[in-house]
């Protein structure tokens, strides 16, 4: 192999680790029980876990921190790891924290990741598996976190500038991850200034923010909440340049193809920023725990603005559907609300763009007038398309008696147009209108009128999107007036009952959110398994799983909405589509081979034990603690690759971590000396010999090392030379 320096200097992540334990006392070490070596091609970018004698695994008094692990991986792992939904609704943080601009609070750490391995199936016999092994491994170990207290990820502004950091409280200290991550050490905290490896210091105010909102507990898992006004007027200047740039951009193909002028979408974006500045905090986040798994998000209104307005409904203290109770697999119900408002607010944003799709927003608002937004219903899928029945209550004072044929079905019409308009722009084809009258009938002395509809939808590439790409929704629908209610039903059957229904339902008092939803997981799933072709390959028949459940309030210029659903049902999901197996169909076992049939591939040899080979097992060793093991593998690869630089560097760094210093040094030297100058043989060298007792040795070789390039050594030389020498 030689010398290639771009080969060692993508030596990390090559293995693929499948069980790590980790103690969570001072000195703890990660224990390697099992493993696999990635299945990388010889040629291939060559990848593998650092050896431990370059990371933090040394006595306090030697330590040496070298570039750590990009801390955003452990924060974005776990926000991936997060499945949501639960049983109940999960409350956001009711305190902000004024002096920062942006919050993420972790709370609970080690119970969270507990879950997700339970939810998850893994089989507690092969932790290796587990999906938060590497956030542990990262987090060298989360048992020292204190649970009582949050992590806080915090960033203000600091005289234009963003101030980002990291506080992790902890219970007791954890100085292999302090020297890591170069973390700053309170009584019973740790601050690591963000992104990693940043070495300005932490202001105070932005110490003091943090600490205090670590000391108040998050009610989430995984919260964030962002100063959305502030946040807005301090990067004032930057978006208004943007926007000035964004309306002198030329006509693209994409802003032809929708309709809009640069100018136009330059007004949009300026729109869409004015209405953001009306937030005065966007917070969103998961819980997830044994019984349930939640998400939330909630939105604060800027006192006296627009949006607090619409945020601050007033739905009345009575409802008329409250004993109206649908049974299909998606039901929904929303209370009295205007939601003309709301409506005003996209069109003022979105208007134009929409319009082209074939969404006329006045036109909705017109419609909306004549509804008080209290309405209840439900919905179907199945191998036959989609039933659907909806319950809408009419305002007294501002519906025609013919409201259903002078004016909902003319706007149902048009709309259809307009959208198959906009599909044929997109699609470069003719679309028939979306919806068409089919017979009228009588039902219990009501006139209804039948609506069909075939909504065409495109699958595949796009470029090549032909009436063979195009999957259609179909249902059908019947619709009446009973007073001041529409009822739309699957059919007549239906209708009729609907009928007798809403002759029925009288006044009740107005409790709960304002819009909710809830699915039927199992019966959905059930009923659309017929038309997903994943889903048929299940062996056995779907368990009874529970319902999710969505809530939507506004209340006080605050609005929430919340997810949820119990983790058992989330396990039963997740098991489920562990057991799908391809299924071999009665056609396939029955057809016959052609007379000519080409001759079976011969199975492939395993793959040669080469230097390699033994290279990539020899690191996994080291990384681990198994330095006994990883010279002998380093071994065997120098034996069939005399010329492999990385194999003497690495078999140095072995002998290193079991205390032969001087072996370790002669073989570095002689990867140095098939590849003199090399920056992380020379700061690897450095390190044996301050282990040695050489360190004038080992400066001279960190100053190599960094005049060649290496920033580890750049940053000891840095900030640990006045510690150390």
């Amino acid at each position: 192999m030689g010398c290639n320096s771009n080969a060692t200097l993508s030596l990390l992540g090559r293995i693929s680790i499948l069980q790590q334990e980790v103690a969570p006392q001072h000195g703890e070490k990660i224990l390697l029980k099992e493993y696999k070596i990635a299945g990388i091609r010889r040629g291939a970018t060559k990848k593998i876990q650092i050896p431990r004698l370059l990371s933090s695994t040394f006595t306090e008094e030697n330590r040496m921190k070298i570039k750590p692990l990009r801390l955003w991986i452990f924060i974005l792992l776990f926000a991936i790891a997060l499945v949501f939904g639960a049983d109940a609704a999960v409350p956001a943080e009711e305190t902000t924290e004024p002096s920062l601009d942006v919050v993420i609070k972790i709370s609970q750490l080690e119970k969270t990741l507990e879950v997700i391995d339970d939810v998850s199936g893994i089989d507690p016999r092969q932790p290796t598996k587990s999906p938060t092994a590497q956030i542990r491994v990262m987090a060298h170990g989360t048992k020292w976190i204190d649970p009582e207290r949050s992590i806080v990820i915090g960033m203000k502004f600091v005289n234009g500038q963003p101030e980002t950091a990291l506080l992790i409280p902890f219970q007791q200290p954890n100085v292999n991850f302090q020297t890591a991550y170069n973390g700053l050490s309170g009584p019973d905290y740790y601050i690591l200034r963000l992104p990693p490896g940043e070495q300005a210091n932490i202001s105070n105010a932005l110490k003091a923010a943090l600490i205090a909102a670590s000391r108040r507990k998050g009610k989430a898992s995984l919260s964030v909440e962002l100063a959305v006004a502030r946040l807005l007027e301090m990067a004032g200047k930057q978006i208004q340049a943007g926007l000035n740039l964004l309306g002198h951009v030329s006509q693209t193909k994409g802003s032809e193809k929708v309709g809009l002028t640069s100018q136009e979408i330059q007004e949009m974006f300026s729109k869409i920023v004015d209405t953001a500045g009306q937030l005065k905090t966007l917070s969103f986040g998961f819980d997830i725990n044994k019984k349930n798994l939640a998400t939330f998000l909630e939105a604060q209104a800027v006192t006296g603005s627009k949006l607090a307005g619409i945020f601050s409904p007033q739905p009345g203290k009575t409802i008329l559907l409250g004993g109206y109770r649908p049974g299909y697999q998606i039901n929904f119900r929303s209370r009295n609300y205007d939601i003309c408002p709301m409506i005003e607010v996209l069109n003022d944003c979105f208007g134009k763009l929409y319009k082209k799709m074939g969404i006329n927003f006045s036109d909705l608002v017109t419609i909306c007038h004549c509804f008080t937004g209290e309405m209840a219903g439900g919905m179907s899928y199945g191998p036959n398309g989609m039933s659907m029945e909806i319950i809408s209550v009419l305002k007294d004072t501002e519906t025609p008696a013919d409201f259903l044929e002078t004016v909902y079905l003319p706007w149902l019409m048009k709309f259809s147009r307009d959208m198959a308009g906009s599909m044929e722009r997109q699609l470069g084809r003719k679309v028939k209108p979306l919806y068409a009258r089919t017979a009228d009938s009588t039902v219990a002395g009501y006139k209804v009128i039948g609506i069909k509809s075939k909504v065409p939808y495109p699958v595949g590439p796009v470029v090549a999107r032909t009436t063979k790409t195009l999957r259609t929704v179909k249902y059908e629908s019947r619709m009446t007036t009973v007073g001041n209610f529409l009822l739309i039903a699957p059919d007549d059957k239906r209708m009729a009952e609907l009928i007798r229904i809403v002759k029925k339902l009288k006044k009740r008092p107005s409790k709960g959110p304002l819009m909710r939803m809830d699915i039927d997981i199992g019966a959905y799933l059930a009923s659309i398994s017929e038309m997903i072709p994943v889903l048929q390959r299940v062996p056995q028949s779907i368990p009874e799983i529970g319902k999710a459940t969505c809530l939507l309030d506004m209340k006080d210029g605050r609005l929430s909405a919340r997810s949820s659903v119990r983790t058992d049902d989330v396990k039963k999901v997740i098991a489920l589509f562990k057991n799908l197996r391809l299924p071999v169909t009665a056609a396939r076992e029955k057809r016959k081979l052609p007379e000519s049939f080409p001759e079976p591939k011969k199975l492939a040899e395993p793959p040669r034990k080469d230097a390699t080979y033994w290279l990539d097992k020899g690191a996994l060793c080291s990384t681990y603690g198994n330095d006994k093991a990883a010279i002998r593998y380093f071994k065997k690869a120098i034996k069939l690759d005399p010329k492999n630089s990385e194999a003497y560097f690495y078999l140095g760094l072995s002998y290193g971590e079991i205390g032969e210093y001087k072996k370790g040094i002669a073989s570095i030297n002689k990867a140095l000396d098939l590849c003199p100058g090399e920056g992380i043989y020379l700061y690897g060298r450095g390190r044996l010999y301050l282990l040695a007792g050489d360190k004038p040795g080992a400066l001279k070789d960190f100053k190599r090392a960094a005049e060649s390039g290496n920033q580890e050594a750049r940053d000891y030389l840095k900030h640990s030379q006045q510690r150390l020498f």
